[in-house]
């Protein structure tokens, strides 16, 4: 019984020394794992999928997948949406811009950039959609402004 106490003490204090020694290694982070073994050992990354699609959220995809896969994965893009400069932003503050309609029209998967973990996938919305929102408020305005001309009117 003594020898296991003397034992477990070593490994404790072993341990403990050990996880006090990798706070100091180079590139050791507390950040959770960035890969995750899904069902059928399949690779899973997380990634972030903002802006006109469908269902935009976090999504943890195979490693395989690439955009096309994600979004399609998401409900697809919405008709407000410009494919023509969809933007990945890298965490390590890289940014890609991907043209999807020349993929989608020419099907090079060269232009199609390889997914990683961490990855923010944003598609942005067209010019005519910034129009319509803008058209929107002005249609607000104008009825209210109308409102309290015809209220100041009785």
């Amino acid at each position: 019984m003594k020898y296991f106490r003397s034992v477990l003490c070593v490994f404790i204090l072993t341990g403990s020394l050990l996880a006090q020694d990798l706070d100091q290694l180079p590139g050791y982070s507390d950040r959770p794992a960035q890969y995750i073994l899904g069902g059928k050992d399949i690779l899973l990354i997380n990634v972030n999928l903002w802006g006109h699609i469908q269902r935009p959220g976090i999504y943890s995809i195979p490693s395989t997948y690439g955009l096309i896969d994600l979004i399609s994965s998401a409900g697809g893009p919405l008709t407000s949406a410009r494919l023509s400069e969809v933007r990945i932003v890298r965490s390590n503050q890289e940014v890609l811009r991907v043209d999807v309609e020349r993929y989608i029209k020419t099907g090079d998967a060269s232009v199609l950039p390889v997914l990683r973990p961490g990855d923010t996938i944003v598609v942005s919305g067209s010019v005519g959609d910034i129009f319509a929102r803008m058209l929107g408020i002005v249609r607000d305005i104008a009825i209210i402004a109308n409102a309290i001309y015809l209220i100041s009117r009785i």
